[in-house]
């Protein structure tokens, strides 16, 4: 009965149009260790296929969009392995649907950085570069499998700087192998000594279908254990807090006004189009992701079909589960007032058991405005988050 009562008060208004697209490249020049996203090394024979693909989804998507967007991202695999020619077409495309505000979003490797590539991305409007150096210690790269060395990261972040562009970020890997607190300490110095107006600091995922994952099966590789691992979580927010950085999500930091626009898109559960294989978008409550299949993705566009996919729709409880554990990923947390708009329904009265619950044991914090996890508790949010969709 109890659930009956909530579901005949959730009153969800209209998803708005969808203002952010993600562009999914899936080529990189080798793949790495830890990797279990959809990524493929030695096929970029497929890339003028693909790159052509994904102009003709997005132009088949057109009447979805606002215009201009709000937020471009494209992500991969590593979008600057393309060939020069085949990554301004891509990007020249995209620009066509920005403007001087829209954040346009460009993820690379410092192994893949050139003066073209660089030059490139910034004649088509790209306003913000995220490097993926993982770590500056070079027997940790080596164990990751990355295929650039420390000194190559600071080589890429100059070209990018000549080149023009001035948002850059980073991303780090902590618990990685052969990882302890004071060799990640040194990683966090040395990329903060760039200046990076935003950093993620992930812990390492280890996924069984991965070589190291393989590694760690077989023995040849013991994780980090929780401790340890909490302590360089811990430095994390202390060093990017002394370098000015405000951490505004679990993992990442950035200074003042220089938040990731599109992932906050996620973490708010916004409505987003994904383009090309393995691709996911949020329109009108379905969650639709494009299967991980380059050649089945690239046949589909070409017949003028749309691109094989799985689909779910979110609704009721479901909808909200999802909205508020999103939005609890965020230190400011859930909006009441945000949320009740969207829902016609309180967020406490939705899941005040479990907010209850750990309101008492001090790991989240609750008032008239916010609902958000504790400082403390940020390191087990996975828990928490957890139990929010349990009880949804």
């Amino acid at each position: 009965m109890q659930a009956q009562s909530l579901d005949s008060k959730i009153n969800p208004t209209p998803n708005p149009a969808v203002g952010a697209i993600y562009v999914h490249i899936p080529f990189c020049a080798s793949k790495c260790g830890y990797c279990d996203f959809y990524s493929l090394a030695d096929t970029r024979d497929l890339a003028q296929a693909c790159v052509k693909a994904i102009c003709l989804e997005l132009k088949s998507n057109e009447k979805k969009l606002t215009l201009p967007l709000s937020s471009i991202f494209v992500g991969g695999g590593t979008p600057t392995s393309l060939a020069p020619p085949l990554l301004a077409e891509l990007l020249d495309t995209l620009g066509q649907y920005r403007n001087e505000q829209t954040e346009f979003s460009v993820e690379a490797n410092p192994s893949s950085i050139t003066d073209q590539t660089a030059k490139i991305m910034h004649h088509a409007g790209v306003n913000r570069v995220n490097l993926g150096a993982q770590s500056f210690v070079q027997k940790e790269l080596t164990a990751l499998g990355r295929i650039h060395d420390p000194d190559r990261i600071a080589t890429a972040w100059r070209t990018l700087r000549d080149a023009g562009h001035q948002r850059l970020g980073l991303d780090l890997i902590y618990a990685s192998p052969g990882q302890n607190l004071d060799s990640w300490r040194y990683s966090l110095d040395q990329a903060l000594a760039l200046e990076p107006q935003h950093l993620s600091c992930y812990a390492l995922t280890v996924e069984s279908d991965t070589p190291i994952g393989r590694l760690r099966d077989s023995g040849e590789f013991v994780e980090m254990d929780e401790a340890d691992q909490a302590n360089c979580y811990n430095a994390a927010v202390q060093t990017t807090a002394a370098a000015g950085l405000e951490q505004y999500e679990i993992s990442n930091f950035a200074a003042p006004g220089m938040q990731c626009q599109h992932n906050l898109t996620y973490w708010r559960n916004e409505s987003y189009l994904g383009l090309g294989p393995a691709a996911a978008s949020y329109i009108d409550r379905v969650r639709r992701t494009n299967k991980p299949d380059i050649k089945a993705y690239i046949r589909a566009i070409e017949n003028d079909q749309p691109p094989p996919a799985e689909s779910e729709k979110l609704t009721g409880r479901a909808e909200m589960g999802e909205t508020i554990m999103l939005a609890l990923r965020m230190t400011q947390g859930v909006d009441r007032q945000q949320f009740a708009q969207r829902f016609g329904i309180d967020p406490v009265e939705a899941f005040g058991a479990t907010i209850q619950r750990y309101c008492d044991m001090g790991a989240m914090l609750m008032d008239r405005q916010r609902i958000r996890i504790a400082p403390r508790a940020m390191l087990v949010s996975n828990t928490i988050l957890a139990d929010i969709l349990s009880e949804a």
